[in-house]
């Protein structure tokens, strides 16, 4: 939350100006992150602190808004993204801080000091404040700052203290959790590993658990750190993955679906929300106004649009990659995730027109005169793919080289998408397997006559008109690998590295093309 010891510790809390002008600076990175036409755009500018952005099922927004003086209590705010307006939600929010909704609808709320409730607490429907946890071991906590909230309900919080008089209870500023079952709590990191805990986050795979250090005394550090998460909900070792070093670090976080870091940065010389990977590179800045505190994704129609409070705002972006909301996500962790339900449609979307796309008999037909690409919900950074397919009946009027492809990630929100494609097309055209870059430069495997040829003539008979036929691809980090009907056909290096959605095309050239099977599931380090 606050920035380094030269700023005093009040401003931390309560300051909404603007430190340095960064709005000069556009929002850079990774365009399969984040769109390049993409800016900031400002909601609602009316409080004095704002935090703990969070978002409901139905959509609507909710965050904190904490008064400097001990005298007032704070707000939590709510706003409808239908109509754009934000109203009181909580009157008197006990100076609640880290906001998220649980799987059940439960508005959960790590209520600070300075006069607030010290405590971890759910706000009820009608705005009044029922205590979750307010003691550990018989002590108040400190200042209950941020939380985030597993799929078993199961409640990680961080526990520092930035501002408030009130008599300190506990010996050092720690994680807890927190069993909503039976109301136990258990110590999940200690001052030893984590010297002032602030945001928190969950990866996507329910692995790993992100604390971000914000010590703002003199010599105190900035790092954002991740923790391996054991069955029984204990932690593993602390592993480094940013350290700020002088600078100051980070407040909220949030994380998308493939796992990347959204993190508020409030360093002086470079403020505003830094998306990391997983193991701590860079791809992509977005600049504000004044200083950030938390970050959330939308959901829904909203999925990709990243929330944002800052100073004493609400602000909003769209990006190139939807939210993980780690307290209704699936509670089963299979290895595979299913692409297609084999009943309907849902969860596929045309980026054109496409004459008939619908589930028959557990199968997913795709009809199209015209050429176009359906891209499916799921996104995934390093993975293995899966699909079965078979293609329409020859044409007798013509010799109709049918052409489909299996994409895999593909960004880019709107129209026709930019990433890669696995080539699925009539056995005698020959490239069956092969990887063509979409808005990439074309093909990447085969280049060229010599390389056409000699793949024509090594992989002749694998693919089989009239028959269903198995595609799979292998995408981790820079290298990619497919196999059609389990022979290995491309093995390759791409430097982009990119990720995104999975897809199916239809050349347009008419027929039903079949698909089936249609799984896939996270590898590597970039789940």
């Amino acid at each position: 939350m606050p920035i380094r010891f030269l700023i005093c510790l009040l401003l931390a809390l309560s300051c909404s100006a603007p430190l340095v002008k960064s709005a000069t600076t556009k929002p850079s990175g990774n365009p399969s992150i984040l769109p390049s036409s993409s800016r900031l755009e400002k909601l609602w500018n009316d409080g004095e602190f704002t935090e703990g952005v969070t978002v409901a099922a139905d959509g609507s927004v909710y965050f904190s808004d904490i008064p400097s003086g001990e005298g007032t209590s704070g707000q939590i705010y709510k706003f409808d993204p239908k109509t754009r307006k934000t109203t009181v939600h909580c009157s008197a929010s006990g100076k609640s801080n880290g906001l998220m909704f649980d799987r059940d609808g439960r508005l959960i709320a790590c209520c600070g000091a300075n006069n607030g409730l010290m405590a971890l607490c759910e706000i009820l429907p009608n705005g009044k404040i029922k205590v979750l946890t307010g003691k550990f071991n018989g002590g108040r906590y400190l200042s209950p700052n941020d939380l985030v909230i597993l799929p078993d309900g199961m409640i990680y919080f961080s526990d520092p203290r930035y501002v408030g008089d009130e008599k300190e209870e506990q010996d050092q500023m720690a994680v807890y959790r927190y069993n909503p079952t039976d109301g136990s709590v258990k110590l999940a990191i200690g001052a030893d590993q984590v010297e002032k805990p602030n945001g928190i986050a969950l990866s996507p795979d329910g692995g790993t658990l992100y604390v971000a250090e914000n010590n703002n005394t003199p010599n105190g550090r900035m790092t954002l750190n991740a923790f391996t998460i054991h069955g029984d909900g204990s932690l593993g070792p602390k592993k480094v993955i940013v350290d700020f070093g002088a600078e100051a670090g980070i407040d909220g976080m949030t994380i998308d679906v493939q796992g990347n870091i959204y993190a508020a940065v409030r360093s002086t010389n470079r403020f505003g929300i830094v998306v990391y990977t997983s193991s701590g590179l860079e791809l992509a800045y977005i600049p504000t106004e004044t200083l950030p505190t938390n970050c959330c994704f939308g959901t829904g129609a909203e999925a990709n649009v990243l929330y944002v409070t800052a100073g004493g705002g609400l602000y909003r972006i769209m990006m190139n990659v939807a939210g993980f909301h780690p307290s209704t996500a699936p509670l089963a962790k299979g290895d595979w995730v299913a692409l297609f339900d084999g009943e309907s449609a849902k969860g596929w979307t045309p980026r054109g027109r496409a004459d008939r796309l619908e589930a028959v008999n557990g199968e997913l037909h795709l009809f199209s005169t015209a050429n176009v690409w359906v891209v499916s919900d799921v996104q995934m950074a390093d993975f293995e793919v899966e699909v079965e397919v078979k293609l329409p009946e020859q044409s007798a009027a013509k010799d109709d080289h049918f052409n489909s492809g299996l994409g895999f990630r593909l960004f880019g929100e709107t129209k026709k998408p930019k990433g890669y494609q696995c080539e699925i097309e009539r056995e005698s055209a020959g490239k069956n397997g092969g990887v063509y870059g979409i808005g990439l430069g074309g093909w990447l495997f085969p280049k060229g006559a010599k390389q056409t040829t000699a793949m024509r003539e090594k992989n002749k008979g694998l693919f089989r008109d009239d028959k269903w036929n198995k595609c799979r691809v292998r995408a981790v980090g820079t290298r990619i690998q497919t196999w059609i009907n389990g022979q290995l056909v491309s093995d390759l290096e791409d430097r982009k590295s990119l990720r995104g959605r999975f897809g199916i095309q239809h050349h347009g050239s008419g027929g039903v093309v079949r698909f089936r099977n249609l799984r896939a599931r996270p590898i590597g380090s970039r789940k």
